[in-house]
């Protein structure tokens, strides 16, 4: 067996830093988990789901009926259920 010794102020550090990262990984998690419940998605959460960047290709894939989509004047929502069925489909 062995056995490691610390000062008390590094050990003190040393479990500080351990609470600051155990905090943000579960503030992190949490976001997560919120995005996660989320049905709709904004243009950008669209895109980032989707890795591209241009709206066009969005566009493209709402023409070809490939993802489904919500209009409220001109406010377009994304379907993240379809958009995971859309990756599924086309991931090799």
């Amino acid at each position: 067996m062995e056995v490691i010794v610390f000062q008390k102020e590094a050990y003190e550090r040393l479990q500080d830093e351990l609470f600051s990262r155990f905090h943000e990984a579960l503030r992190h998690a949490s976001k997560t988990a919120k995005e996660e419940k989320k049905e709709w998605l904004n243009t950008q959460e669209a895109k980032e789901l989707l890795g591209i960047k241009s709206k066009s290709k969005l566009q493209e894939l709402r023409d070809q009926r490939l993802i489904s989509f919500s209009l409220y004047g001109r406010i377009i929502k994304y379907s993240r259920k379809s958009f995971l069925q859309f990756l599924e489909l086309n991931s090799q």
